[in-house]
C-alpha cells in the first residue's frame, strides 16, 4: 500500500481520480490518499496529474508498519538560499 499526503484536498482528489482511472483502488481521507497502485506507477501518475510540489509526505508502507517515509518541504525563498561558492565553469 502507498499513502500520499497532499498539500490540499483538491490535489488529493485529483490524484485519487487519476489512480482510479488506471484501474487501481484509491481511498481519500482528507488530504491523504491510500492506494494499492505499485509505487513505480503511482509516482509518475501523481507527478503528471498534480505535480510533486503538492506532495507533503510519501509513506511507502501505507501506514501499516514503521517503514521509512519521505517528507517534502517547499524550497526556501530566494533571499534565504546560499549565493553560491563563487566558482564558475
Amino acid at each position: 500500500m502507498l499513502r500520499v499526503s497532499f498539500s490540499t484536498m483538491t490535489a488529493a482528489r485529483a490524484a485519487m481520480n487519476a489512480l482510479e482511472a488506471y484501474g487501481y483502488r484509491a481511498e481519500q481521507s482528507g488530504r491523504d490518499v491510500v492506494t494499492d497502485c505499485p509505487t513505480l506507477l503511482a509516482i509518475p501518475v501523481i507527478q503528471k496529474r498534480v505535480g510533486f510540489a503538492a506532495i507533503e509526505r510519501l509513506d511507502l508502507s501505507g501506514g501499516l508498519s514503521a517503514e521509512p517515509t519521505a517528507e517534502f518541504f517547499a524550497p526556501p525563498p530566494a533571499s534565504l538560499r546560499p549565493q553560491g561558492s563563487g566558482l564558475t565553469a
